[in-house]
């Protein structure tokens, strides 16, 4: 189906003036007090990664040194470019929608001529600052993280630590858990494929990730449909290793430490809401058949669940007991990172 015309504009100014977009996105969206925070709870994880590295029981001290450097030198781009894009050269005209975009394309296009023959500009941006997205690049060992997605339900300025963490503090995680994941363990610290594991470490890893696979596998979605663990696997990796680590960083906070009840919930319960609040999702019956089979993530209730289920802290926040739906022998649940 045809989208809307407002919403075709919308996608063609940001696919043709996105860092202009992004500037007035930015000036009403995203204060700089935000973008401190929220590079402040980048900070944060990073730190409880690297304490759960050194805390690993499955990799060696070699192989735990060079996956410490690596955390340490990913390129962190939180909410809008250093340097914002020159558009000068673009001609628009309220009347004339054609001559502006071919203004617009001809100006990129330039953009990416002047590149030949230069170094790689690693403060680059691949998204706009308006772009509900967030990705790791294993080629240039970075996370993004746009204005737009540190946005509510996700990230809230004027939230508490609690929804922050479980909420934008999961999906920091999870990119980070992609450097590290069975595609991006492959590439080392500075985006070379290369391999940094010792040969046992990677045995090790290979066979916890079959962990993920098989587990996933038993998650039914439709009646006798399941969840493809293979399929997923990067993704459902990044999601229980995001989760662990952000209710790490969480507990690096004050509120991390306090038992003060909101709405009649404590912190690390309201940690867990907040996980399970980003991921409410409706869709029909026929399209999540076709996400199964296609997409690389889990549908939003595994992505919620699944890493639940693995996260020790979830059994102690909410007393969950064998024989409850969530519950996982603790001989069955998946640590990796």
């Amino acid at each position: 189906m045809q989208k809307a015309r407002g919403e075709q504009i919308a996608q063609a100014v940001d696919n043709l003036l996105g860092e202009a977009l992004g500037q007035l996105y930015v000036k009403k969206y995203f204060t700089e007090n935000a973008r401190k925070r929220a590079l402040d709870l980048v900070n944060n994880l990073q730190q409880a990664f690297a304490t759960r590295i050194t805390r690993l029981d499955w990799m060696s001290d070699s192989t735990k040194q060079k996956a410490k450097e690596k955390l340490f030198a990913i390129t962190k781009k939180i909410g809008y470019p250093d340097k914002w894009r020159d558009y000068t050269k673009v001609h628009i005209e309220r009347s004339k929608y054609f001559e502006n975009v071919v203004s617009a394309a001809n100006n990129n296009y330039q953009h990416q001529l002047q590149k030949l023959g230069k170094p790689v500009d690693r403060s680059e941006w691949f998204t706009t600052p308006s772009t509900v997205t967030a990705y790791y690049n294993p080629a240039a060992n970075e996370i993004v993280f746009p204005a737009a997605i540190l946005q509510p339900p996700y990230f809230d300025e004027a939230a508490d630590d609690a929804l922050n963490y479980g909420g934008i503090g999961m999906v920091i995680g999870h990119e980070m858990t992609h450097a590290f994941d069975d595609q991006g363990a492959q590439f080392d610290k500075d985006g070379n494929v290369t391999n940094w594991w010792t040969k046992d470490d990677f045995t090790r890893f290979k066979a916890k990730t079959q962990q993920v696979v098989d587990l996933y596998n038993t998650f039914t979605v439709l009646d006798s449909l399941h969840v493809k663990g293979a399929l997923t696997l990067g993704e459902n990796t990044a999601d229980i290793g995001g989760l662990a680590i952000a209710y790490d960083a969480f507990k690096l906070t004050p509120q991390g430490h306090d038992t003060t009840t909101f709405d009649g919930f404590t912190p690390g319960q309201r940690f867990c809401i907040s996980t399970a609040r980003i991921w409410r999702v409706k869709m029909k019956d026929a399209f999540m058949r076709y996400w199964i089979n296609n997409n690389p993530h889990s549908p939003p209730m595994w992505r919620v669940n699944g890493p639940l289920m693995n996260l020790p802290y979830f059994y102690l926040e909410f007393h969950i007991q064998a024989g409850d739906k969530m519950y996982l022998g603790e001989q069955d649940r998946i640590k990796i990172w």
